[in-house]
């Protein structure tokens, strides 16, 4: 029974976290074998004010209006 944790950027819609889900959920379930229903994804929203990157939060490092 798989468990896999994706944390990404807050601001992403929910279409986006049904096709994530769904790709994760087919390539585990094509390499190892094991039913859909086995598989567990878990998506966290994180506040780019609460990603650090090099030494930086990762708000001060994006672009106005763009993603990293």
């Amino acid at each position: 029974m798989p468990v896999i944790t994706v944390n990404w950027w807050q601001g992403n819609n929910r279409q986006a976290r049904r096709e994530l889900v769904a790709g994760i959920t087919d390539v585990v379930t094509r390499v190892s074998g094991c039913p859909d229903d086995a598989v567990t994804v878990i998506v966290r929203d994180v506040a780019p004010d609460h990603w650090g990157k090099g030494g930086h939060l990762a708000d001060e490092l994006r672009p106005r209006g763009g993603r990293r």
